[in-house]
């Protein structure tokens, strides 16, 4: 029979044995529910494996600033968060300035496991795709995307300020609202010269520069001092868009751009000024500041008089 004091100690000894038996078990439980999100593809590891925020680098970072058209040098910084703050403004998605994977799917940005599968044909040209784009072009659904199909493409993609190129990308599905899918152009053939030409990149980059500044404020001389600015003003929002395109290394005002680049009207791109004013009309469609009053925006699909203006274009265009 053991003494008291040592009856005492044992009790002592397995109360505190009890105690930390019950703290490992305590402290492991979290760590099990964290490896069993994982490996259920819970919220821990899904969410967190596709959205894209300000902060991140790399390859998705890449192609969701293509998908937004603008400079595509990998960093998520603060321009990158507006584009996709005003892309989620005009989709109607959650305006965060985080490509979650809705706004990724809208985008048509696909995951990492999706981007890396390299074996799929990515482009078509007829078929079921191409019957779904023409009813909602409205036009002869046969399921060959031929030269009446390509015009309708170009046609909804000017009327939508995107790049009129006749190529249905992420951006013109999203914007016709048939979601992500297989880029969709004439076989043989894209947009102007295939969509690779010379021509057609430095109109789609004055375009992509242009959309960067659309919604700006109109500001008197803003775009003059710098190119990043808090608003502009037309012969700035011109200036920066050309820039976009590499068409132009420093600003001009009104005036400069009467006796720039060469006379008359371009094919693609056109500029009309004078004293007091300026405003560029690209493949159809005008990027001036007053059409801000009319779409929220500096791209309209109504022209107006180039009465007492000079009109120039840059050279080639």
């Amino acid at each position: 029979m053991p003494t008291e004091p040592t009856y005492l100690v044992r009790r002592v000894l397995v109360a505190v044995a009890v105690a930390a038996t019950l703290a490992l078990t305590a402290a492991a439980l979290p760590a099990i529910d964290a490896a069993s999100a994982q490996q259920s593809g819970g919220p821990t590891a899904t969410v967190a494996s596709k959205s894209l925020k300000k902060g991140m680098r790399g390859k998705r970072v890449r192609q969701l600033q293509r998908a937004l058209g603008i400079p595509a040098d990998g960093i998520f910084g603060k321009g990158t968060k507006r584009a996709v703050k005003r892309y989620q403004r005009r989709h109607g998605l959650t305006v965060d300035g985080i490509a979650g994977p809705q706004t990724l799917a809208s985008l048509g940005v696909g995951s990492p496991r999706k981007a890396s599968s390299g074996s799929k044909k990515t482009v078509s040209s007829r078929g079921g795709g191409v019957r779904e784009l023409q009813r909602a072009l409205g036009v002869s659904a046969d399921g060959i995307f031929g030269p009446g199909t390509q015009a309708a493409v170009k046609a909804f993609q000017r009327s939508h300020g995107l790049t009129a190129d006749g190529i249905v990308g992420p951006q013109t599905r999203s914007a016709l609202g048939i979601g992500p899918g297989k880029v969709l152009k004439r076989k043989g053939r894209g947009g102007s010269g295939g969509g690779s030409s010379r021509q057609d990149r430095v109109v789609r980059a004055v375009i992509r520069a242009g959309n960067e500044i659309a919604r700006h404020p109109y500001k008197y001389g803003g775009g003059h001092g710098s190119w990043v600015d808090s608003g502009y003003d037309c012969s700035g929002s011109i200036s920066y868009a050309l820039r976009g395109g590499g068409l132009l290394n420093s600003s001009l005002d009104s005036t400069g751009f009467m006796s720039w680049g060469r006379p008359g009207k371009g094919r693609r791109i056109t500029i009309y000024a004078n004293a007091g004013h300026a405003y560029m009309v690209i493949d159809g469609r005008r990027f001036d500041t007053s059409a801000r009053s009319e779409t929220g925006s500096r791209w309209t699909n109504t022209m107006r008089s180039p009465a007492g203006y000079v009109a120039r274009h840059p050279a080639g265009f």
